[in-house]
Order: C-alpha cells, then structure tokens, then sequence
C-alpha cells in the first residue's frame, strides 16, 4: 500500500501524531559526528589526541584537570584538533 493510501485510510491526529514523534526520536537521537556524550567515546574516536570538553554556546573548551570540565551543561566531548578546527578557544 502506498504511503498516501495508507495516509488517507488514517485519521489525520493519527497521522501527526505519528510524525511529531519520529521526528521528537530522532532529534534525540542525533549525535554530530565528532561529538560526544562521554569522555570515553571521545577517547576510542581519537586515541592519539587530547580529548577536551566543548561548550557549544560559548565555542569554549576545557582540558581535563579545569574545574569546568565535565561540570558545563550543554557541551560534547571532543578531540582538541577537531575543537580547533571548529573555531574553538580555550577557556
């Protein structure tokens, strides 16, 4: 059956209803490459370099050891070269 087929056989708060929650998955599930949710990911992604905490509002990063790192809310893990690449500073 063909999605408008389909479409139209269902109620239409059925079928927003459907939409806003594929939609509401996957905006929780996107993840940018290169971005982290822990240390550890950051770590297997790029063994040989630093991994630094990023803070996406301010485009700041911290090193491990700052008394930020780990403690910004809203920040990704990441490798410092791909931080720097990004426009980056330290903070």
């Amino acid at each position: 059956m063909a999605i408008t087929a389909l479409a139209k056989t269902l109620h239409p708060r059925r079928v927003l209803w459907a939409a806003s929650l594929a939609c509401a998955t996957a905006a929780v599930a996107y993840q940018p490459a290169g971005k982290f949710k822990t240390e550890e990911q950051a770590r297997k992604y790029c063994p040989k370099d630093q991994v630094v905490r990023v803070d996406l509002t301010s485009q700041r990063f911290y090193a491990k050891g700052h008394f930020l790192y780990g403690v910004v809310s809203g920040a990704t893990y990441e490798c410092l070269r791909e931080a720097l690449q990004e426009g980056n500073v330290p903070g």
